[in-house]
């Protein structure tokens, strides 16, 4: 289902700070399998202990948590990178380990983005822009990170993250409002457009 307007509210968690048989619940890719439970209604203690400890011992390094300057840096590059790539965001929020991001994506036609790969050639405008300009704005902060040696290199972003369509503008006011009080709630950078500069 498209955007209303071309809004989406868009979720990343850092690496490894949420893996499959996470006590607060999880889903599988694609829901390829029923799990009971969620972040709100976790599944019951100990049922996915098991799975946890194998998807730990999977990972290649150590999970990512932000520190506070990392965190106000991330936000900065998501922000002016979105807007590079011809996004429109009006509230940002980075945490020690997820962000949020509430903005409208140009869905008319495939963008031509000048951005350009490790070999030289143009990046694709593939199918899913939305998915397309949030991979680059994910890809330039950890860039940034790492440039200013704020985290070790490898990346700090967990697979995919979650795009959620913006149903209406009482949907959108709503997930507004939630992105901006992570920031007194869970100590996140937080730059909304209403901002000259990020907090």
């Amino acid at each position: 289902m498209p955007g209303w307007n071309g809004w989406y509210h868009c979720m990343a968690n850092t690496y490894g700070t949420w893996l499959p048989g996470d006590p607060r619940g999880f889903r599988t890719r694609n829901h390829r399998e029923h799990v009971d439970g969620d972040y709100k209604n976790p599944p019951p203690k100990g049922k996915c202990d098991q799975r946890h400890e194998t998807a730990k011992t999977r990972m290649n390094r150590e999970a990512v948590y932000l520190t506070p300057e990392a965190r106000r840096v991330v936000c900065e590059e998501l922000q002016d990178s979105l807007v590079r790539h011809g996004a429109e965001p009006i509230v940002i929020s980075v945490s020690v380990m997820h962000m949020h991001v509430l903005a409208r994506f140009p869905l008319e036609g495939k963008p031509a983005f000048a951005e350009r790969g490790l070999r030289g050639k143009p990046t694709s405008a593939v199918d899913d822009p939305v998915r397309h300009i949030m991979g680059l704005a994910k890809q330039w902060s950890a860039k940034r990170l790492i440039a200013e040696n704020l985290t070790a290199p490898g990346g700090i972003w967990a697979g995919k993250g979650k795009i959620v369509p913006i149903k209406d503008r009482s949907h959108q006011v709503r997930v507004y409002h939630y992105i901006l009080n992570h920031g007194p709630k869970e100590k996140a950078a937080v730059w909304c457009f209403r901002d000259s500069k990020h907090e």
